[in-house]
């Protein structure tokens, strides 16, 4: 049986939410960032929602409807429109990065040893 971090590609983009979430906290950080972690959020729930789909994950509709949670917030800060300043950046980074950090060390963990156990990672 493989190990969890042999899937590398959900790995990867795990660190990669978190880097963009790490951005939110600069200074120098707009909405840009946001629309940056909106977009690659959804690049990777849509390779995650592939997996379950392919693979006929049993916890699917509770993993996707934990995704289209997330898509909500993130779009409902994005229609807000306006530039984030310090103290919105420090809580909505401090939001998604518990979010994420709840969403990656829980369900996606079960997916992850659900899809290492199917082989076909």
């Amino acid at each position: 049986m493989r190990k969890t971090s042999d899937i590398i590609w959900q790995d990867a983009q795990h660190q990669v939410l978190f880097e963009i979430i790490d951005l939110l906290k600069g200074a120098d950080a707009d909405i840009e960032v946001l629309r940056r972690l909106e977009y690659y959020t959804e690049h990777h729930f849509a390779l995650e929602e592939l997996y379950m789909s392919q693979l006929d994950f049993p916890g699917r509709d509770e993993h996707i409807k934990a995704h289209n949670r997330f898509r909500i917030e993130i779009s409902q800060l994005l229609e807000e429109g306006q530039e984030p300043d310090a103290l919105f950046r420090e809580i909505i980074a401090t939001f998604l990065t518990e979010w994420l950090t709840r969403h990656v060390f829980g369900i996606d963990k079960e997916l992850e040893k659900f899809i290492l156990e199917s082989g076909s990672c």
